[in-house]
């Protein structure tokens, strides 16, 4: 398969999202929204990470960084989520792997017709 430059992302939906508190999984705390999921890179070609959460209720949770390193709520819940989601072992990290690979795939089979179909139109004005 070759290799693409451009970055991909999709978006995935969750709800009932439960993640872990105190070493276990708490089902007391039910998340709901949308997470972005945006390939992982040269190297990790069908593998992805959440770049970006956006809860139902409208609060966006961006994702730490070297210049969001704070240790503040919302940075700790987005961390909590991804780590869901970015586990396929888990059920919505399962469901996550699934939505990604094949959006992926449908986004790899438009690219390449939209590629042969401009060098195409190419070699036909070249020859009129």
């Amino acid at each position: 398969m070759t290799m693409h430059t451009d970055v991909f992302s999709c978006e995935y939906s969750f709800d009932e999202l439960s993640i872990r508190l105190c070493d276990r999984w708490e089902t007391g705390l039910l998340l709901y929204g949308r997470a972005e999921l945006t390939s992982a890179g040269a190297g990790y070609e069908d593998e992805f990470y959440v770049s970006a959460i956006r809860l139902d209720g409208g609060a966006r949770l961006a994702r730490p960084n070297a210049l969001n390193v704070t240790g503040n709520f919302e940075s700790e819940l987005f961390r909590r989520i991804a780590a869901v989601i970015e586990d396929e072992k888990t059920h919505a990290g399962h469901h996550a792997a699934e939505l990604f690979a094949s959006e992926l795939e449908q986004f790899r089979k438009t690219d390449y017709d939209h590629v042969y179909k401009v060098e195409r139109e190419r070699i036909l004005e070249s020859l009129a």
